[in-house]
């Protein structure tokens, strides 16, 4: 960074429920960080492990650790809220890192760099690997995003995300601009397992995205993690998905947008109560999923089932099983109109520069 303006300060908050497992070496990342005016709020939820020594190491080095813990256990989504509604209210930006994933040296420097270019960016994401270990088989994200544009439209972001046109949230290193929170009374939603994701959507229907098209994140896949214990054995990532569909599709799509957009996926997710009905027998999976459905209105049918199966083979026999749950018919004019408003900026630029 340039010295010749004064710094933002950046909070990098770590909430953590017994996790000695990694959070030292979550701790120590942020430690290595090249950005200067820096500091870790840590919120231990009342951990009965290693935990609060690990968080004591830690005192007094060249990032000022603040440390912070609840006097019972409470909830992920309330300790969360709690995180980042404690931390440093001078701080410009806030970054929430898990207790088990990490960042780069320069992770937080080149999202600050990007942040500072337009007030307008509310929320900066970047590209990062997945693993069980840092480098060790590491899964890079995909994106999707084009390289040559690093701010984008909030809005757009979030329609071509629901009808994903691409990946690029990145809930394990994402920072936010502190005063998003100011403007909502709850900034993590109810829906734990993806209530990260809904925080970036929610913040990009008022603010813009800027994205770092290096991979300075890492998210760390274990048997303790909260993916890992709570959402996949219910398979609750589809129910959560359309949840977001219906949440904010009618806020950032038209009206025919939001109905292909949701008729898309509705499609792939009755095909996955058929597997998991008949090919995994898990009737009582099935049953949760079907009442979740009804509580939106949906109560699908023979034919709701047939023609979903019909269009997977459809899609195998030519070769695009990628497009399965994807509004594939609307991506043309969604990249076509990201095309045009980055156009569009551009000649206001000439024009204010002439």
């Amino acid at each position: 960074m340039t010295e010749d303006f004064k710094l933002p300060l950046v909070a990098v908050i770590t909430p953590v429920y017994n996790g000695a497992s990694f959070l030292s070496e979550t701790m120590a990342c942020v430690q290595a960080q090249s950005y200067d005016n820096l500091v870790h709020f840590v919120l231990d939820n009342a951990s009965t492990d290693e935990t609060p020594a690990i968080i004591e190491l830690f005192k007094n080095c060249r990032v000022p650790v603040i440390a912070q813990r609840n006097s019972e256990t409470i909830g992920i989504r309330d300790n969360w809220e709690t995180a980042i509604r404690s931390s440093p209210h001078q701080a410009t930006y806030f970054l929430l890192l898990c207790a088990d994933d990490l960042i780069t040296p320069d992770a937080i420097e080149k999202m600050v760099v990007l942040a500072e270019r337009d007030p307008s960016v509310g929320v900066v994401g970047c590209l990062w690997t997945t693993g069980s270990a840092p480098g060790s088989n590491a899964e890079n994200s995909r994106c999707g995003l084009p390289a040559d544009i690093s701010i984008f439209s909030g809005r757009w972001f979030v329609k071509s995300y629901l009808m994903q046109l691409h990946y690029a949230t990145s809930p394990q290193c994402q920072m936010f601009r502190r005063s998003v929170i100011e403007e909502t009374h709850q900034f993590y939603s109810n829906d734990e397992m993806l209530m990260d994701v809904d925080a970036c959507l929610k913040t990009c229907t008022r603010w813009n995205y800027g994205f770092v098209h290096s991979r300075v994140g890492f998210t760390r896949i274990h048997g303790g993690s909260i993916t890992g214990r709570l959402m996949q054995p219910n398979k609750m990532h589809d129910a959560n998905w359309l949840a977001l569909i219906d949440r904010y599709g009618p806020t950032v799509m038209s009206p025919s947008e939001f109905d292909e957009c949701r008729r898309a996926f509705l499609r792939y997710y009755f095909r996955r109560l058929l597997l998991w009905r008949y090919q995994d027998r898990n009737k009582p999976l099935f049953d949760m999923h079907i009442a979740f459905l009804k509580e939106r209105g949906v109560s699908p049918t023979f034919f709701d089932y047939a023609g979903a199966l019909l269009e997977w083979v459809w899609l195998a026999l030519l070769n695009r099983r990628n497009e399965v749950s994807t509004a594939r018919s609307l991506w043309a004019n969604t990249w076509a109109e990201l095309r045009r408003s980055t156009s569009d900026e551009a000649r206001g630029l000439r024009s204010a520069a002439d």
